[in-house]
């Protein structure tokens, strides 16, 4: 297993990368957060249970735990972190699900995290690969649950992304993090305490997505706030050329 190694300096070079590309492809990013999630808010350890619908996935946890200033980690395929080793400076520690016992140590690591320093989140795709972001029914792996029944008491986001084009040459992105599921000690107690956490898991991110799904098919970002603005498009470059063209025949 791969661990994360956190440095100052190290974060504010990837979050430069990160920062860079989300500005050079997206037109705009819209986050809600029906829920707040800060240290001053819930000393608890959070987990973030996330859709897994495209490659920017990670990218969009580094933007939620900058825009939430709160301390944040992500597990990423072992793979994947091997080839982009810096991604460890930001958070990045690595999974591999087709070694069973490896896939533990990692969860054990995550739980190590978690209770190491009060109001921390890791940041989890339940689906285990990407996925269409409509498609039906989400199913998941139970790390998410075994996590939980580590780290008790511990709230479990479920967090729901869409990427939409709308009226610019870019995409908007939208990020919403839904109510969270407190889990007790008394409830990993409870016989089927992983299958049971799973699948409300799966209920709570299906209806976040949904939700999600609506307001954008709406139009309805009043609930939303605009975390950031990409670099001018195409059209926009074009509509200012054209106004200032006109400016100089007045």
């Amino acid at each position: 297993m791969i661990p994360a190694h956190k440095f100052l300096l190290g974060k504010k070079l990837v979050w430069w990368l990160i920062d860079s590309s989300l500005r050079k492809h997206f037109d705009r990013v819209f986050l809600r957060m029906r829920c707040e999630a800060t240290t001053e808010r819930s000393p608890l350890p959070m987990i973030m249970c996330a859709n897994h619908s495209s490659w920017w996935d990670g990218y969009i946890a580094t933007l939620v735990e900058r825009a939430l200033g709160v301390d944040g980690y992500l597990m990423m395929e072992e793979a994947q972190l091997q080839r982009y080793f810096f991604f460890a400076w930001a958070g990045c520690f690595s999974v591999n699900r087709q070694n069973t016992r490896s896939a533990m140590q990692s969860l054990q690591y995550a739980a190590h995290l978690l209770k190491k320093r009060p109001g921390r989140f890791v940041w989890l795709f339940p689906q285990g690969a990407i996925s269409p972001n409509d498609k039906r029914p989400l199913v998941f792996f139970t790390g998410a649950a075994y996590l939980a029944r580590l780290t008790t008491p511990v709230l479990l986001y479920p967090v729901a992304t869409r990427i939409e084009y709308l009226a610019e040459q870019r995409p908007d992105l939208f990020i919403s993090v839904g109510e969270p599921l407190l889990i007790k000690a008394e409830d990993v107690q409870a016989r089927g305490f992983l299958k049971h956490c799973t699948k409300q898991l799966e209920v709570l991110v299906t209806l976040e997505l949904d939700r999600l799904r609506n307001d954008v098919l709406a139009s309805d970002y009043s609930s939303f706030t605009q975390i950031m603005h990409g670099r001018s498009s195409i059209n926009r470059i074009f509509d200012a050329a054209l106004f200032r063209k006109q400016i100089g025949k007045q």
